[in-house]
């Protein structure tokens, strides 16, 4: 009884040894981490979520391969981190928000890559969470749930076929699919899909960066992902085809011109930092926030003021940080007023003066060798006098009558360019009498002549100056003369003389009648040299102001006033009123006659209106406006001196208001509104308003309108969506399937307001992906042959002045295509060093040394044999 328990605990021994290599010596898992990772637990308040790694590859990972983060999703990419645990606790404060879980493997794990999974938005309690996962389940294509399911049946079927295809088709790539599409789908807002019970191994999603084709035609994948940051915008000039700020024709006052707007727009994918600008000819609004990608701003551009009359045409740069320029054109063209000042006549200072006429022999021509030693030669001048004394001028003369001369000898060693000196009051010139000027060149020995006389205009005074003749090579080498003369009082004749101011005046416009007229001031001015002493001056039919002086010294001023008299009759009426002085003989000296007149006619009745303003602009609008400009006021005014009535003014294309008043004394006004009719057409509408009366008399307002003709909208057909790239002649199983899907109107790139297009949303074959942005290009692989739909579903846009915004309105295409089972190849053994020639058994990743268990196992055998054997004979 020992020996039979004692070989029954030898065989357990030995049969738990055996299993030792499933059990404790597996390998540990390692590689590339890939497939798709989950969150267990309902995203509710409360709930503790943990990792589920079900559908990650290779398989066996744990917890303790792993670090955790666990964050809060704010917004569209803002992420807040919450927890570093293997598990974590919902809270309140994760309310309406997504979890996300990042997985990245311990150091030493063998595992490379990281893992990312993210919940649904986090429910207050769990039975809103379970109700927003069944109506996320609820909305799968029911189509798309049976192929998935009849794909699941039939994986392990065929299981065998595929083991060739599993190298080229890894579960990274699928997880890496699956993360662009969970990303995609929660930028546009739109419940994460559920793929429970589908068999991800049928179809595998890349980007167009990891595709690659082998030399045989297999997919094969660099599980790279490349970011590339773009930097781009363009500008759009609002109301132009042409994409130019064009100001027209317009006066040099540039206060009233319109400022235009340019749209600019960053058609990159990173943020754009604009710098300042400061154009020559035109102000613009300068972009101080950065421009994030896809956004516009619009910008106002005017000319400066100040600009002289001409054409402009300036191109507009922008500048970033980036190093990126985006430009317009910008024109104006100004015009000038006629200005008779332009042709003003040059002062006698600003002609230009007569140059030296001689010109030295050419044999006598110094070098420019000898000009550069000249100024390392000793130089001298000298002149021939010291002095130049001009005999006395009286004051007020027209020409000096005396002009002497100096003589300026070079008695250096080389020659000498002369400086002539200035002076404010005598001039230096040539020997000929014209002006002489700097820069004379005088050769060693020789002299030259200059005449020096007093300028016209010294006043009564003694003038002294020194002229200083220097040379330009050496200011210390100079020789000087002093110039003197005395100008004298000039003896006067004794002048009595008054002038008035004006010589003449009239009332020609009195009306029999007639109130007192504004009266005429007549200035008087002592013109002679001597005092005079004025009577008061009288008339017949003019009433005559006292003289506000009556003692005048030369220069001096006196007035009176002269108005005429009431109660004159219908008639003219002239008079000479006479200035006088009492002489010394005592009679009257008549010093100047004024010629006064008026003249009174009958009184005619007068009907005369005006308007104000005359001209009214209700500037430009745009075909189909909601509200016509504001309504404008005019005024009109009874100018004649009789009652008139007025009659109600009308217009065509523009509604008149009512008049303030209809009867209007003299001097009376009266208002009435204009503005134009709603719904008028394209167009330049111009008209002229009249106010006329029963007296047959008329004022007119020219008004006017411009109806610019509104932008037709470019609304894309959907009919012209569409998908390219898909061969009607078929893919096999090991085909890599590249398309692009084009939306209709995609093509706009310079939209105006109300402009409709498609922009391609997501795709579907047997699993839905979904673009974030272009190209709209994708490329895929069926490892299952059969007959499959690629079904694109287009977003409608519509542009709303300033950006694409999606309307709500959906459009899908469709196109078939076939897989067919790629050729299976058989691949030749390769010799073992042993001689063996069976098949390699299929690789599982544990590359533990079995053979010392499979000994162990064998001696195991043996010993259940040698149990049975004995107990047979015991028998």
């Amino acid at each position: 009884m020992e020996r039979k328990r004692f070989l029954a605990v030898v065989m357990t021994v030995m049969m738990v040894i055996s299993m030792i290599p499933s059990m404790v010596f597996a390998a540990a898992p390692s590689g590339e981490l890939g497939g798709k990772l989950k969150i267990k637990g309902l995203a509710a308040v409360g709930v503790v979520v943990s990792a589920d790694y079900a559908k990650v590859t290779p398989e066996e990972v744990t917890d303790e391969d792993f670090t955790f983060s666990w964050s809060r999703q704010t917004g569209e990419k803002e992420l807040t981190q919450v927890g570093t645990e293997k598990t974590y606790t919902i809270t309140q404060d994760d309310l309406g928000c997504r979890l996300v879980l990042d997985l990245t493997p311990v150091d030493g794990s063998g595992l490379t890559g990281t893992l990312t999974a993210k919940t649904l938005e986090v429910a207050a309690t769990e039975e809103e969470a379970k109700a927003e996962d069944t109506q996320q389940a609820e909305t799968a294509d029911g189509t798309e749930n049976a192929q998935l399911e009849e794909t699941a049946d039939n994986a392990e079927g065929s299981q065998d076929s595929e083991n060739q295809d599993t190298d080229r088709t890894e579960d990274v790539q699928q997880n890496a699919g699956n993360e662009q599409e969970d990303d995609s789908q929660n930028t546009k807002g739109q419940p994460e899909e559920t793929t429970e019970g589908t068999d991800d191994s049928q179809m595998k999603i890349y980007t167009e960066d990891q595709l690659q084709v082998d030399e045989n035609g297999n997919v094969q994948t660099d599980g790279s992902e490349k970011d590339q940051k773009t930097y781009e915008a363009t500008a759009t000039v609002e109301d132009s085809e042409d994409q130019i700020c064009d100001f027209g024709t317009v006066k040099s006052d540039l206060e009233d011109v319109e400022a235009q707007y340019v749209q600019i727009t960053n058609t990159g994918n990173e943020n754009l930092n604009f710098q300042e600008i400061s154009p020559e000819h035109f102000m613009v609004q300068d972009i101080t926030e950065p421009l994030s990608a896809g956004e516009s701003v619009s910008v106002w551009i005017q000319p400066r003021e100040g600009l002289e009359p001409g054409e402009y045409d300036d191109m507009i740069t922008y500048r970033t940080e980036e190093g990126i320029e985006v430009s317009f054109e910008a024109k104006i063209a100004v015009e000038g007023e006629d200005d008779s000042s332009d042709d003003e006549d040059l002062k006698p200072s600003d002609e230009p003066s007569a140059e030296p006429t001689e010109t030295p022999d050419d044999s006598e021509a110094p070098s420019a060798g000898d000009n550069a030693d000249a100024s390392l030669e000793a130089q001298s001048l000298e002149v021939n006098t010291g002095s130049l004394n001009f005999s006395d001028i009286e004051e007020n003369y027209t020409q000096a009558n005396e002009t002497l001369s100096v003589t300026v000898t070079n008695t250096g060693d080389g020659t000498v360019t002369l400086k002539i000196p200035k002076s404010d009051y005598f001039e230096v010139m040539n020997e000929d009498g014209s002006e002489a000027v700097s820069g004379i060149q005088i050769a060693k020995g020789d002299s030259l002549m200059f005449m020096v006389q007093p300028k016209t205009g010294l006043t009564k005074g003694d003038y002294s100056d020194t002229l200083i003749f220097e040379s330009e090579e050496d200011s210390e080498v100079a020789a000087q003369v002093t110039a003197e003369v005395s100008v004298k009082e000039a003896e006067q004749e004794q002048i009595t003389a008054v002038q008035a101011d004006p010589e003449s005046f009239s009332y020609d416009d009195l009306k029999e009648g007639y109130d007192t007229p504004e009266a005429t001031t007549i200035t008087l001015t002592n013109t002679g040299n001597t005092t005079v002493s004025l009577m008061q001056p009288y008339a017949e039919y003019f009433d005559i102001g006292e003289l506000s002086a009556s003692v005048l010294e030369p220069g001096d001023s006196a007035a009176f006033t002269a108005v005429p008299v009431n109660g004159l009759k219908v008639g003219n009426y002239l008079d000479s009123i006479q200035i006088a002085q009492t002489s010394s003989e005592g009679q009257e000296d008549v010093l100047t006659t004024i010629k006064a007149s008026a003249t009174v006619s009958e009184v005619k009745k007068i009907y005369k209106l005006s308007v104000t303003p005359e001209e009214l602009n209700f500037g430009k609008a745009k075909e189909g406006y909601s509200e016509a400009p504001e309504a404008q006021k005019v005024t009109v005014t009874n100018e004649g001196n009789t009652n008139v009535t007025l009659n109600a003014p009308s217009g065509k294309n523009f509604k008149i208001g009512k008049l303030s008043a209809t009867e209007l004394a003299p001097g009376e006004s009266c208002t009435f509104k204009i503005r134009p009719k709603e719904g008028l057409k394209a167009g330049s509408y111009t008209e002229s308003v009249v106010i006329d009366n029963k007296q047959q008399i008329s004022a007119e307002v020219k008004v006017q309108f411009t109806v610019k003709a509104a932008r037709k909208a470019k609304i894309a057909d959907p009919t012209d969506n569409k998908i390219t790239g898909i061969s009607s002649d078929g893919y096999t199983t090991q085909s890599k399937i590249t398309f692009t899907a084009v939306g209709a109107g995609m093509d706009n790139e310079s939209p105006g307001k109300g402009d409709v297009r498609y922009v391609p949303y997501n795709w579907k074959v047997i699993n839905t992906n979904s673009w974030s942005s272009a190209p709209y290009t994708a490329a895929f692989g069926i490892t299952k042959a059969g007959t499959y739909t690629l079904t694109v579903t287009f977003d409608r846009q519509k542009y709303n002045g300033s950006e694409w915004k999606n309307t709500g309105e959906q459009d899908t295409k469709q196109v078939n295509f076939s897989i067919t089972q790629a050729q299976t190849v058989t691949a030749t053994p390769t010799p073992q060093p042993n001689g063996a020639t069976a098949k390699s058994a299929v690789k599982t990743g544990d590359t533990t040394n079995i053979t010392p268990f499979v000994i162990i196992l064998a001696i195991a055998a043996g010993c259940i044999v040698g149990v049975v054997v004995y107990k047979r004979r015991k028998k």
